[in-house]
């Protein structure tokens, strides 16, 4: 006849599962539920987001304090607490440390030059951000300005894809890398409206080829 299991053990099994889920959604991956709309068209309200924690090195769970360390690249749509009230916020990251960023209501400028943008037939509106082609809002104008700034070192300057609809670096500055939590990898699940079926699943934020914009992005 088979024992059953003294009741302490089945406690310190299940507290030790519960430890490794923790510590796995605090360190390696979690899912973030998009609140705004500070980041159309390539994030919509509702969108479920799946965020690699691992991106930028790891942290001790609960802390900004990394136990290592890897740089984010421009382009890059993170996920960080943010330096005002330490909600989890979701942007772009355009300005890396020792970049010269400005913003002038329609167009990035980065050292000087302006970031390209296009229009495509359906009447999308990208951005060519160097090493990060990506969508953002279809308006023209997507103030407010901001005035050429330095990046310091461990500092970020991040702008939402709805530059006229997002509280982001022009509003309460540069974002210190300690705030740092993941990057966002794909779109889990959107129930945005010109999708469906399959189609609502798994958007990538990046092409199998890393140069293009998966389509479902600009709706």
């Amino acid at each position: 006849m088979k024992q059953n299991r003294p009741r302490w053990k089945t406690y310190l099994m299940e507290l030790a599962a519960l430890g490794v889920l923790f510590v796995g959604r605090a360190s390696f991956a979690d899912h973030y539920h998009v609140p705004s709309g500070s980041m159309e068209p390539t994030f919509q309200v509702r969108d479920h987001l799946m965020v690699d924690k691992r991106a930028y090195g790891l942290r001790v769970p609960l802390t900004h304090v990394w136990l290592t360390e890897s740089e984010p690249r421009r382009g890059d749509v993170i996920v960080f607490d943010s330096p005002i009230d330490g909600k989890v916020m979701v942007k772009r990251l355009v300005g890396l440390p020792g970049d010269r960023i400005a913003f002038e209501g329609e167009s990035l400028h980065i050292n000087g030059q302006p970031v390209a943008q296009e229009l495509t037939p359906d009447g999308a509106r990208l951005e060519l951000l160097p090493g990060a082609l990506h969508p953002i809002h279809p308006e023209p104008y997507q103030g407010p300005d901001m005035d050429e700034v330095e990046i310091p070192p461990r500092h970020y300057l991040v702008l939402g894809d709805h530059r006229g609809n997002s509280a982001d670096s022009r509003v309460w500055g540069l974002l210190p890398r300690e705030n740092l939590l993941g990057r966002v990898v794909a779109v889990l699940y959107s129930p945005r409206e010109g999708i469906s079926g399959s189609e609502r699943w798994w958007i990538p934020m990046n092409t199998d080829e890393g140069r293009g914009v998966d389509a479902r992005l600009t709706r």
